[in-house]
């Protein structure tokens, strides 16, 4: 009989993607061994694993265990939905410059051969491995005087950048990084706006030879002294789950040279610089279709929004004497208003990197999906209304001066409203957003009166003009009274729209 080939399976994606692929091996030629984090023991149970917590490197011990006792004729590297596992790539490929080791990737069960640029040259790798001991021996050296530690700061993603680098400076304020140098590069050495960089930088040590720290830390398993997980790291996803925003100062300010050159730039868009703007940000697949095509975003289809909806909530704010500006880079198509006060910035030709931040940083507030800009706006502490949330645990509920919509979930096959208890309770509410893909549930956009009435609702807050219905102050304890803390969020200070719930009540609160 002939043998078996071996197969290494390195699960980096949810556990669906890695039991969809697994279901597609023929197991009668073929020998499975799976590489996994430990977020997923106990659910593959049946199979031979290996579990990991860390970074991949070539001497990575879990890898290298598995390749020596294992010694895979291929092995596959499953990918998540956008593909950031260059890192797993190299690491994997070392072992085929000594023997024959296929290595491919898998993109939603679309499998890709590896790319052949990323495999690593042994002496360059023991050169690296040198240096790298050098840099461990420094850093604990040092670290007798004063403790270091260096973190990578997700920066490719406009709102991980944010976030990540606001929570760190929320929670020194606070006095949690007393005693310790803190050191950060940029994941990569990418970064999602330069502008932003260049604001964090002067707050933070952050240098991109802080890089190679961070690779000797965690290739000599450092670790637990020396690296500093950032909000993106510890949960997982961008968030202020602590509500550190509201309970700190804003921390980064323009030079008296870039309000300048943002006061210019608003005038070049034939606006009144004196007259207070409110931004407009909606969301469509243009942005992840241009800059990541190989990811999942067509699966991101929940979170966007048809940008036309919020024509008559932006000609009612026009009315009222704002500038609106629809903000963004790349998008879809225009939102079409004629008026003196209003610019589709987002397709005007000037958008630029600078006043991607300037504009949301110094508006009167902001109205949109959660996203980028939109955590920029929170870093200035600058008011939001937070619409087309298809989740309705995802809000962030922890500012009073915000205001928030979500859109309502239908079932396919019987064609009913889910009420706030059924989202919660079968944890619809927080769902990995891909889970609506392959699901009976839609979401329903907030319709354009929905929007308009939260504007208008929103103007009178902010201007102090604001009073509830006894109506609508029940409605929203009854909202609030289906909500309990999670690990998405310690408290809820955020109203929804109380015109939103008395138009849904029935379907909400049946």
């Amino acid at each position: 009989m002939a043998e078996k080939e071996r197969l290494l399976i390195i699960g980096t994606a949810q556990q669906s993607h890695i039991r969809k692929f697994l279901d597609g091996v023929d197991r009668s030629k073929t020998k499975v061994m799976l590489l996994l984090p430990e977020r997923d023991r106990g659910n593959f149970a049946n199979e031979q694993t290996v579990f990991f917590n860390g970074m991949f490197h070539p001497i990575f011990p879990p890898l290298l265990k598995t390749i020596l006792h294992f010694r895979p004729h291929e092995a596959v590297i499953i990918c998540g939905m956008t593909y950031d596992h260059d890192n797993v790539v190299r690491a994997v490929s070392f072992y085929a410059n000594f023997y024959s080791l296929r290595i491919r990737t898998c993109i939603r069960n679309q499998i890709y051969p590896a790319d052949e640029t990323l495999r690593p040259n042994p002496g360059i790798e023991a050169l690296k491995w040198t240096g790298f001991a050098a840099l461990a021996l420094l850093l604990k050296t040092f670290s007798i005087f004063k403790p270091v530690r260096v973190a990578e700061i997700y920066s490719s993603r406009l709102g991980h950048l944010a976030l990540d680098c606001e929570l760190y400076l929320s929670e020194k304020e606070r006095g949690r990084h007393d005693g310790f140098m803190d050191l950060f590069c940029f994941k990569d050495g990418t970064v999602a706006n330069q502008t932003l960089g260049t604001l964090y930088s002067r707050k933070m040590n952050i240098s991109k030879w802080n890089r190679y720290l961070l690779e000797a830390v965690k290739m000599f398993n450092l670790s637990a002294k020396h690296e500093l997980l950032l909000n993106t790291r510890t949960i997982s996803f961008a968030r202020d789950y602590e509500c550190l925003i509201q309970q700190t100062d804003t921390h980064l300010n323009f030079t008296a040279e870039e309000l300048e050159r943002g006061r210019q730039e608003f005038e070049h868009l034939g606006l009144d610089p004196k007259r207070p703007h409110v931004c407009l940000l909606g969301r469509d697949s243009a942005f992840l279709r241009q800059t990541l095509p190989e990811s999942d975003g067509d699966m991101q289809e929940p979170r966007n929004m048809d940008i036309s909806t919020f024509k008559a909530g932006a000609e009612a704010l026009l009315q009222l004497g704002y500038n609106v500006i629809r903000i963004g880079s790349i998008v879809q198509e225009p939102l079409k208003i004629n008026h003196p006060n209003f610019v589709d910035y987002a397709s005007s030709g000037r958008q630029n990197d600078f006043m991607d931040i300037y504009l949301p940083s110094t508006c009167f507030f902001l109205v949109g999906v959660q996203s980028g800009p939109m955590h920029v706006a929170n870093l200035f502490r600058k008011p939001c209304l937070r619409v087309n949330t298809a989740r309705l645990e995802v809000i962030e509920y922890c500012s009073p001066e915000d205001l928030a919509l979500f859109k309502l979930i239908r079932s396919k096959s019987t064609g009913r409203i889910l009420n706030i208890s059924e989202i919660i309770s079968a944890k619809i509410s927080k769902w990995p957003i891909e889970n609506f893909a392959d699901s009976d549930l839609e979401v329903i956009d907030n319709t354009e009166d929905e929007l308009m009435e939260a504007m208008q609702e929103m103007h009178l807050r902010m201007n102090g003009e604001w009073q509830a219905t006894k109506e609508e102050q029940e409605l929203h304890k009854r909202f609030l009274s289906c909500l309990e803390v999670s690990d998405y969020n310690s408290r809820f200070e955020t109203p929804i729209s109380p015109y939103f719930l008395r138009k849904h009540a029935s379907e909400l609160f049946n």
